[in-house]
């Protein structure tokens, strides 16, 4: 298996479409979810996931076929999304869940599904720097020293990035929890 990959990353940077194909089926998953946790909206996530591929295309003679494709590829997603975001300047509020009546047996569903969507909320309350490299951790497998190459930045800073996300989420969490408490009671 990584003799194969190792052939398609080559093939990849040489240009080779069915190379480009084998990309997208091996990680378009995680860069949807990663658009996810970015943009925080399904439309948003798709494109963005498409988006890191054709980019990943046009750039891919800066690729360095004799390191990890992995890091790479997340870098240039990461520099996407920072580009959009930048774009936006205000980030959306997110697809609400879909109007209709709720069967006894999904309510357990629209609970967890509740809270997800309380968790995502508050990534987007995070500094971007924060909701990245948070994002990067729970979402790529990256090692810490991988994210640190991904973004570009010292391992030190993404070790207090992530402690400090971490703080910071867990804060706007617990604010978030006690505001949907006060709105039930």
């Amino acid at each position: 298996m990584a003799a194969r990959n190792e052939i398609m990353e080559r093939r990849l940077f040489e240009g080779d479409l069915e190379a480009l194909r084998w990309l997208v089926e091996t990680y378009q998953d995680a860069m949807v979810r990663l658009g996810w946790r970015l943009f925080r909206r399904a439309p948003e996530a798709q494109d963005f996931a498409q988006d890191v591929f054709v980019r990943v295309f046009e750039k891919r003679r800066q690729y360095n076929p004799n390191r990890p494709l992995q890091p790479w590829l997340y870098a240039v997603a990461i520099n996407l999304g920072r580009e959009r975001m930048r774009k936006q300047r205000e980030f959306p509020a997110g697809d609400d869940l879909p109007e209709g009546s709720v069967k006894p047996e999904a309510e357990d569903q629209l609970l967890r599904e509740e809270q997800k969507q309380q968790v995502l909320k508050a990534l987007q309350e995070l500094q971007s720097r924060y909701r990245e490299v948070l994002a990067l951790w729970f979402e790529s497998g990256l090692s810490l020293a991988e994210i640190a190459q991904v973004l570009g930045v010292p391992l030190g800073t993404v070790k207090s990035r992530l402690s400090r996300g971490l703080e910071e989420f867990h804060a706007v969490y617990q604010r978030r929890e006690r505001s949907v408490e006060y709105e039930r009671a």
